[in-house]
């Protein structure tokens, strides 16, 4: 009796070694030699500009970001891809007045700067994890790459100039306003990480985040780095 129990204890540790063999062998497959589609959303946080010093409320600091991208799998291990994503830097900055000869102020007092940033970057990710965590489910990918930034925006300027007639005498104000435009291209290193799991061998749930070194040589606009947070899907088309 105790044979036949051994027996079937085994022939059931069996199966169920051979059932998650399976099932690993499906999820590793489905990311070997194939291309996949991935799709973020999420917030970015952009630094370094010369508004930095800017009277910017949180909400203004933490914007939306979007983002698209298609990878080669090389295995469950390497994959390759080339990314899109869009975000936004917005910031608001008081100024100071200076005083004038004849005991009048100006200056520009106020300064609002809306800029659109567009992003496409070639990254290289490797599976910490490798490829049995979870039976084949379960990756956390680290990448590395380069990319390229496009930055458009403006920045609207007001400001204020107050004269002083001769003697005392009365005033002049004068408020002037100026929208002036900005563009600028600027290479980055990107560097991410991101925890997926797949629910099917073809679509996972990626958590994620990472940070953007910016050079941008000597514009006042750019920023110099980003840091990003986002949740997206992972789509392994078939062979």
């Amino acid at each position: 009796m105790k044979s036949i129990s051994s027996v079937i204890v085994s022939v059931v540790v069996l199966i169920m070694a051979q059932t998650g063999l399976q099932a690993q062998s499906v999820y590793n497959k489905a990311r070997t030699g194939s291309v996949a589609v991935r799709l973020d959303g999420g917030v970015s946080w952009a630094m370094g500009s010369a508004f930095d010093k800017a009277e910017s409320t949180r909400a203004k600091e933490i914007q939306p970001m979007g983002g698209a991208g298609i990878m080669y799998n090389f295995g469950p291990r390497f994959r390759l891809g080339l990314d899109y994503s869009y975000s936004r830097m917005i910031r608001e900055q008081t100024g100071t007045l200076s005083t004038l000869p004849d005991g009048g102020v100006e200056g520009d007092v106020y300064k609002d700067l809306k800029t659109h940033l567009h992003t496409a970057a070639l990254t290289g990710e490797f599976n910490l994890l490798g490829s049995e965590a979870a039976g084949g489910r379960l990756s956390l990918y680290a990448g590395a790459g380069a990319g390229c930034l496009i930055g458009s925006g403006n920045t609207y300027t007001i400001g204020i100039r107050n004269e002083i007639m001769p003697g005392g005498t009365g005033n002049t104000v004068r408020v002037t306003g100026h929208n002036e435009g900005h563009n600028y291209v600027a290479p980055f290193v990107p560097l991410s990480l991101s925890l997926e799991f797949a629910f099917l061998p073809q679509v996972s749930l990626s958590v994620g985040g990472g940070y953007r070194f910016i050079f941008a040589g000597n514009s006042d606009f750019a920023p110099g780095s980003q840091a990003f947070a986002t949740l997206g899907l992972r789509f392994n088309l078939s062979k």
